[in-house]
């Protein structure tokens, strides 16, 4: 592959508006398994080692230019003032002539699954031989090419011209191999057709298609690679081909984890990122989804219905059922089912959290558990603290957000309160029901209980009352 290729300039074509994708939001923008489609695009590209990358953006460009500038700032962004078709999206870029290579690799920004080797065989033979006066251009074979640019090849099979779907006569409609609107040209002759393209065709706009038939009229060579694979060019138009294509995606990603000693019990219902990191060993359970630059350690098992988002997640940890979001879990933790691990939490190693539990903003040291229907929030809880079922944290004032220290060997009882900003001493106990509101010291027993009171026939007296009251309120709705 070439690599580092300073001799090469990209320019990416999202201005479009995607008509049929029916949305408000720029089509490449789309997702496909967490990522935008263009990012794809530009982490294929950025694998060549190009000079520069250009996009060309138009449709709601200020939201392209925002995701750009987040997750590749040194893709430069270029408007296309109206959306006159790919002749006229390419034309944005020649004000950056003298910053070009002395060749170009033009793209659609909606092909996700093109992949660096397929881009890096379209222009090996331009690029490396040095051949400025040519152009090379990917194709495809498809068994429906319906609304694709046809490739019309003279008797010896060299490329004459690609017909556009709506220029086509009935016979050209009939060959199967297509544009895929993926091209690599030398500059001086890319920017010298450009200037004799019309918009002599039945959408008026102007076809970067048209410059491959002028290159042949005037005797130069246009050379065609085959992508093996269909559905790298495979291009987005509506929302059933993003389904399709994510599909394609997610298969590609799974296989990849898989081939490296990841087990998927069902990697048809389970979807990660791609930027995504997960150890061998570890098993993924159905219907998981694995978001962001999570990092998972080795020896896991994640899920079933598992969510992780930017995450990072020790050896050895087992999460059930859970959403787990901007957390670091350390080894051999247990976590689940259906518990809610915030941004900001970080655990030690040999943590237990239970069934039902929220966990924000906190830091929880090694062996320590928090079992069962639990809210802990912006608390710092030390090594072997066990929390009892339905503590909750009491950090929000309504103005402030305070913090509970829990100190090593803690043992916190069942439906406790702890009123921040509070701390409870090494060792100590709180007992089951208690508010507890000021700091409890060392190795002390805590309670905080109102005396019970046990009225004799207390149960009958009161549930005769409310018979008496029921009784009146039906008689009340019968006179109505």
């Amino acid at each position: 592959m070439v690599s580092g290729n300073k001799n090469l300039s990209a320019i990416i074509l999202a201005a479009g508006l995607g008509k049929r994708m029916k949305s408000e939001i720029p089509k490449v923008l789309h997702q496909v398994c967490f990522k935008p489609i263009l990012y794809y695009i530009l982490k294929s590209v950025s694998a060549l080692g190009p000079k520069n990358i250009f996009v060309v953006v138009g449709h709601k460009e200020e939201l392209v230019r925002q995701f750009l500038s987040s997750d590749f700032p040194d893709a430069a962004a270029v408007t296309q003032e109206k959306q006159l078709g790919t002749a006229h999206a390419v034309r944005a870029v020649k004000k950056y002539y003298d910053d070009l290579s002395d060749f170009c690799l033009i793209l659609p920004g909606d092909i996700p699954m093109i992949l660096p080797e397929t881009l890096d065989a379209v222009i090996g033979s331009t690029v490396r031989q040095g051949h400025e006066t040519s152009a090379t251009l990917l194709t495809s074979i498809v068994a429906d090419p319906f609304g694709y640019g046809r490739i019309v090849r003279g008797p010896g099979g060299n490329i004459v011209k690609i017909v556009e779907e709506k220029d086509a006569s009935d016979e050209e409609k009939l060959i199967n191999e297509i544009n895929t609107s993926v091209y690599c040209f030398g500059k001086k002759i890319l920017f010298e057709y450009l200037e004799n393209i019309g918009s002599d065709n039945s959408q008026k706009e102007f076809y970067l298609t048209d410059i491959v038939e002028n290159l042949v009229k005037n005797g130069q060579q246009v050379e065609g690679h085959t992508v093996k694979d269909s559905i790298e060019a495979e291009g987005i138009n509506d929302r059933v081909q993003l389904a399709v294509l994510e599909k394609a995606k997610q298969k590609r990603i799974n296989l990849g984890h898989m081939l490296s000693g990841v087990t998927f019990k069902d990697p048809e219902t389970s979807f990660v990122s791609p930027e995504a990191i997960i150890g061998s060993d570890t098993t993924i359970e159905p219907s998981c989804l694995i978001k962001g630059a999570t990092k998972i350690g080795r020896n896991c098992i994640i899920g079933p219905f598992t969510q992780i988002e930017d995450c990072t997640i020790g050896d050895g940890t087992k999460i059930n059922k859970s959403l787990l979001q901007g957390a670091v879990i350390g080894s051999l933790n247990n976590i689940g089912p259906t518990s809610y691990i915030r941004p900001g939490t970080v655990t030690g190693d040999k943590v237990k959290i239970g069934a039902c539990c929220e966990i924000k903003k906190s830091r929880i040291s090694n062996g320590s558990k928090v079992p069962h229907l639990s809210y802990i929030g912006d608390a710092q809880i030390g090594a072997d603290v066990n929390i009892g079922a339905g503590t909750i944290t009491c950090n929000y004032d309504g103005f402030l957000k305070n913090k509970t220290i829990i100190e090593d060997g803690v043992f916190i009882g069942s439906d406790t309160m702890l009123v921040a900003p509070v701390r409870i001493g090494k060792g100590a106990i709180t007992a089951a029901g208690s508010a507890i509101v000021e700091d409890v010291p060392g190795d002390c027993l805590a309670i905080e209980r109102s005396k019970q009171a046990n009225i004799e026939s207390g149960a009958i007296k009161f549930r005769e009352k409310k018979e008496k009251q029921k009784l009146q309120q039906n008689r009340q709705l019968e006179n109505k």
